[in-house]
């Protein structure tokens, strides 16, 4: 009984269908396909647009880091033709590593074309960091170049111009800082830079007899922070190997 009931239910069902698809329903499936491939298309259409903004999105983002990689390029090579004395080393070490990065960069901009979106995007923000620490490297050593020139004119008796080469110093510094952005990883050796920076104008100002030390201190507090730069530069060329 069960059985020849399923089978009169089953052929209702078909004789239900077969009388929908002379009524119209062979249209209305069309139609439904026809809705879905435009829907597809559109997706697809939508899918290679935000693909394409992206694309350019880190290609002009890789145009700025050349920039700033250009900025720092200049800084560097002002430094070097000055020869201010205990930056030498520093400078030229600055200048292999840009260059190294510069090259870096133009591989990641070539290879972006053919990565996933997320790994081109991260390739790139990975770069632009190395980017903005070594431009910010760059002013730190003119820093440096400044505060090294207030020694001599301090030691010289020149305080007024000791102190303006002092206040040029805290501007490449309040500079460097804002280069490195929302990058905190320096705040520390930053502060302790600018704390340095203000002891040793107030003691030009005073004309107080420690003041080669308070600008010697700025020194050595400059050169923590671009050693460690110089050697998370290093590291980052290890990681990226």
């Amino acid at each position: 009984m069960n059985t020849l009931a399923l089978i009169i239910s089953l052929l209702s069902l078909a004789l239900a269908a077969t009388a929908y698809w002379r009524a119209g329903g062979k249209q209305d499936v069309e139609h439904a396909r026809l809705e879905i491939k435009r829907d597809m298309e559109l997706l697809s259409a939508r899918q290679k647009e935000f693909a394409e903004s992206v694309s350019q999105s880190i290609a002009a983002a890789y145009e700025t880091s050349r920039q700033r990689l250009q900025v720092a390029r200049e800084h560097l090579r002002q430094l070097k033709d000055e020869t201010v004395e205990g930056l030498e080393k520093q400078v030229k070490r600055a200048q292999e590593q840009l260059d190294a990065l510069a090259q870096r960069l133009e591989e990641g901009a070539k290879s972006a074309k053919d990565a996933t979106v997320a790994a081109a995007r991260n390739a790139e923000e990975a770069i632009a960091l190395r980017v903005r620490r070594i431009e910010a490297r760059a002013t730190l050593l003119q820093a440096k170049a400044e505060a090294t020139r207030a020694v001599s004119s301090a030691a010289k008796k020149d305080f007024q111009r000791a102190e303006q080469l002092l206040e040029e110093a805290t501007e490449s510094l309040r500079s460097a800082r804002e280069t490195l952005g929302e990058d905190h990883a320096y705040d520390q050796l930053l502060d302790a830079m600018k704390l340095a920076l203000r002891e040793a104008t107030s003691t030009v100002r005073k004309q107080a007899e420690d003041v080669r030390q308070k600008i010697e201190q700025v020194l050595a507090d400059t050169d923590r922070l671009v050693s460690r730069l110089e050697s998370d530069e290093d590291k980052a060329v290890k990681q990226s190997s």
